[in-house]
């Protein structure tokens, strides 16, 4: 009864470990440069317009050049 009852909890444990991460692996990340060669990333967020909006943010506050977005990934 002992086996049984580990074995059902390891299961559990198992499962919502699992559960609770997969939100993150459908997140997104973004990339952002500008043409000086600075940059700006993001991830983990839900949508793809924040993820963009995060990236720019952050490579626009490190340069005076105009930065854009090079690349965004799903599960990234």
């Amino acid at each position: 009864m002992k086996t049984r009852s580990r074995l059902a909890l390891t299961a559990l444990v198992v499962c919502g470990t699992l559960a609770a991460s997969m939100p993150q692996a459908f997140a997104w990340s973004c990339q952002a440069q500008a043409d000086d060669g600075t940059y700006g990333y993001s991830y983990g967020f839900s949508n793809r317009r924040d993820a963009r909006r995060r990236a720019l943010a952050e490579c626009n506050a490190r340069t005076y050049d105009s930065c854009y977005i090079v690349d965004c990934q799903r599960n990234g």
